[in-house]
């Protein structure tokens, strides 16, 4: 028998981490969803309260409570898997890994959290999201979150009920690089691509950016497109997904953010809202699937075109006129295009490389 069948007949190693049923998935996110509340509620106070001066209120109750139920509930899965004798990192349910050391994260952060306050003070604004007890913590949700579509992932079948929660896993994990990121949020605020002058008295109108303004708004565009459309990449690379789960994944967090800072330009959420259409309708067109990687591409290149296409129209309307010319608003489109695409042909280069993971649970490529 040469080396090629030898391997092909092959008994792959089984993993010693149990995985875990779609019922246990379900009750992981539900825990999640509490934890994510509690994250968006405190941004809203963040974003629309001002002069906060303690570390314990209402919007840290939900968020730290919502941690300590997804805390529990993984600690849980990892007791009722452990045998005498046995390590304990080795009950930790299959793709549970990164939770199990999100929660550890998550709760240093905390406590590290409440010191940061004592001694500088609560956070305004962007302040906020550059505190380092803030990124642990956003660290950490994100990898708790992420906990069913890693435990999907690593999956040795591909049967649907193993979807739900891993479209469910990634769209919540993204909506946590969302909010860490808000600044960068495209649909968060008017204003990312205007610019203004006026005389006193009179009504601001729109003129023409500068460079470093231009720069910027390019960087935003980069950051949005890469926290939204990702984790869409990630599962096509998985499976085959109807047209409603990438449509979905980009509006929700649009409209949570906008929800989170009081609807201050809610006209920006048909602007969304039409956009998640136009990705929805692309992705029923070209049918991406994990074995064929040239739709996959075709896709991921189209969506972030018609996802932001409709806010710079939205913002056209709205303002009368648009701030940028022709070129940087058609370029912005297609460098986020680019990136995409990018992102796209390295991940199934790599996918494509056999790997230690393959042998270990038994995966094929492709």
């Amino acid at each position: 028998m040469d080396a090629a069948a030898a391997h092909a007949f092959a008994i792959p190693p089984v993993s010693v981490h149990r995985p875990t049923t779609a019922v246990e998935d379900a009750i992981t996110l539900a825990a999640g969803i509490w934890l994510l509340t509690g994250t968006y509620v405190d941004g809203w106070a963040h974003n629309n309260l001002r002069d906060l001066e303690t570390f314990f209120t209402p919007w840290h109750a939900v968020l730290y409570s919502g941690f300590t139920a997804c805390a529990l509930w993984i600690a849980a899965l990892t007791w009722r898997r452990h045998a005498a004798g046995t390590r304990w990192a080795d009950a930790v349910p299959a793709g549970y890994g990164p939770a199990a050391a999100g929660v550890a994260l998550f709760l240093a952060s905390g406590v590290a959290d409440f010191a940061w306050h004592s001694a500088f003070g609560i956070e305004q604004g962007i302040s906020a999201l550059f505190s380092p007890s803030h990124l642990g913590l956003a660290t950490g949700g994100f990898l708790i979150l992420g906990a069913p579509f890693s435990a999907a992932w690593h999956s040795p079948a591909r049967p649907w009920t193993r979807l739900v929660p891993a479209v469910a896993s990634a769209l919540l994990a993204g909506m946590v690089s969302a909010f860490i990121l808000q600044e960068f949020a495209v649909f968060a605020r008017h204003g990312l691509i205007q610019t203004y002058t006026s005389v006193p008295g009179t009504t601001p109108v729109v003129a023409p950016p500068t460079s470093s303004g231009i720069m910027v708004s390019l960087a935003t565009f980069f950051v949005s497109t890469a926290v939204v459309f990702v984790p869409v990449l990630l599962l096509a690379l998985r499976w085959r997904l109807h047209a409603v789960v990438p449509a979905g994944m980009a509006l929700v967090p649009a409209v949570a953010l906008q929800v989170m800072v009081a609807l201050r330009d809610a006209w920006l959420v048909p602007a969304a809202l039409a956009g998640a259409v136009l990705v929805g309708a692309v992705w029923a067109v070209v049918r991406p699937a994990p074995d064929r990687p040239a739709r996959v591409m075709t896709a991921a290149a189209l969506c972030p075109v018609v996802f932001w296409a409709p806010y710079f129209a939205a913002v056209a309307l709205h303002d009368g006129a648009l701030s940028f010319s022709p070129e940087i608003w058609g370029g912005t489109l297609a460098w986020t295009a680019l990136e995409m695409l990018a992102v796209a042909a390295l991940t199934l280069t790599v996918r494509a490389t056999p790997g230690p993971d393959d042998r270990r649970y038994g995966n094929t490529r492709g």
